[in-house]
């Protein structure tokens, strides 16, 4: 007797939708995963860069540049009040001569130019070794009332000097804040590229939200609770995520604060200027009283008298405080770079539980 050959039962179309379903809801959510993390990490990363290297280096050039018009400063008034008496240029030029060399170093780890940086750091830093010999000199001449003029003239070749250093210094600002420009405003920062992060999350909510419905009308179930819980992490990945765009907002606000702090600093930059450039005047005067006008002059005529209710460097103590605190917000990743990829495995055990028992109910049926 021929036993007659079995037919296969046909597999059940409810089955191949739900595993079509589970299957995109995890390669959507592995995408997620992938967009969401590349564009935090990007962000993050120039974020790091400017808090770490760019914002002190930048700082650290207007401060070399403070440095050195106070020292100049401390040299022309001890040189002229009391240099016999005293010897050398001063105390306190020793301290803003050891004070300007530190930020040097400093812009020298920091340095975010290259090797055109790294080069211009180093003329400065020879060309401060001129300064200082000039000002051993001046101290020399001074001690010998018959070498007084000499003393002058090689404090006032000191001076021209440290003008041509503060430009070089100026320069090499330029280069830094431009890449700090490059930090803060590239691809990962670009508010376009939010799309290629959200656009994922919100097709994975939608999806998940589908799903949910076609769950309720096929199994007449209220609600997925799984898929529910789901749809609340997808909406925690995607708080977490906009952070990237918080970031690059306070990135953002540091650039504009060295930009907004640049006029204070140049004001106290002139006002000490002004100072020092008056005291070697005077001095000049001192030793030519009638033939060199056009020299004194020319000595006083780039640093305007500064005003009396001026307070620069107050302002200038607090905006660098406010850049710094706005680079350093914007490095900080508060572990988002850790919680993302849970997240993201999180959606996926969610998504695996909430259709197990849906499978295994329709498992064997063929509608």
């Amino acid at each position: 007797m021929t036993v007659p050959a079995r037919t296969p039962s046909p597999v059940s179309t409810t089955r191949q939708t739900l595993v079509r379903l589970r299957g995109w809801l995890l390669g959507v959510t592995a995408l997620t995963l992938a967009t969401s993390l590349a564009v935090f990490l990007g962000v993050a990363g120039n974020a790091d860069v400017a808090a770490d290297r760019s914002v002190p280096a930048v700082l650290a050039s207007y401060d070399a540049q403070d440095a050195l018009r106070n020292a100049h400063l401390a040299a022309v008034r001890n040189l002229a009040e009391g240099g016999e008496v005293l010897g050398g240029p001063g105390v306190d030029y020793q301290r803003q001569i050891a004070g300007a060399g530190q930020y040097l170093t400093l812009l020298a780890e920091n340095n975010a130019a290259g090797d055109r940086g790294t080069q211009a750091i180093q003329t400065i830093e020879a060309l401060l070794v001129t300064y200082t010999g000039l000002i051993g000199q001046a101290d020399a001449r001074y001690r010998d009332a018959g070498l007084r003029a000499l003393g002058v003239a090689a404090l006032r070749d000191a001076a021209s000097l440290l003008d041509d250093i503060l430009l070089r210094l100026e320069d090499l600002r330029g280069m830094q804040l431009r890449a700090f420009d490059d930090q803060a405003d590239n691809k990962w920062t670009n508010m376009l590229t939010a799309a290629v992060w959200l656009l994922p999350l919100v097709g994975l909510g939608v999806l998940l939200a589908r799903t949910q419905v076609y769950l309720t009308r096929r199994f007449r179930r209220t609600v997925n609770v799984p898929l529910l819980a789901a749809t609340v992490v997808t909406v925690g990945m995607v708080a977490l995520t906009a952070l990237s765009l918080w970031s690059a907002d306070k990135l953002d606000r540091a650039r504009a604060g060295v930009e907004a702090v640049h006029d204070s600093r140049q004001g106290q930059l002139k006002a000490v200027g002004f100072r020092a450039a008056d005291g070697l005047a005077n001095q000049v005067k001192a030793q030519c009283a009638t033939a060199c006008d056009d020299t004194i002059e020319e000595l006083r005529s780039p640093f305007p008298s500064p005003p009396a209710s001026s307070t620069p460097g107050q302002t200038v103590v607090a905006a660098d405080q406010a850049i710094v605190a706005d680079a350093d917000d914007a490095a900080d990743s508060r572990s988002v770079e850790l919680a993302l990829p849970l997240l993201a495995l999180g959606i996926a055990v969610l998504v695996l539980w909430g259709f197990r028992p849906r499978l295994a109910e329709y498992g064997e049926r063929s509608t």
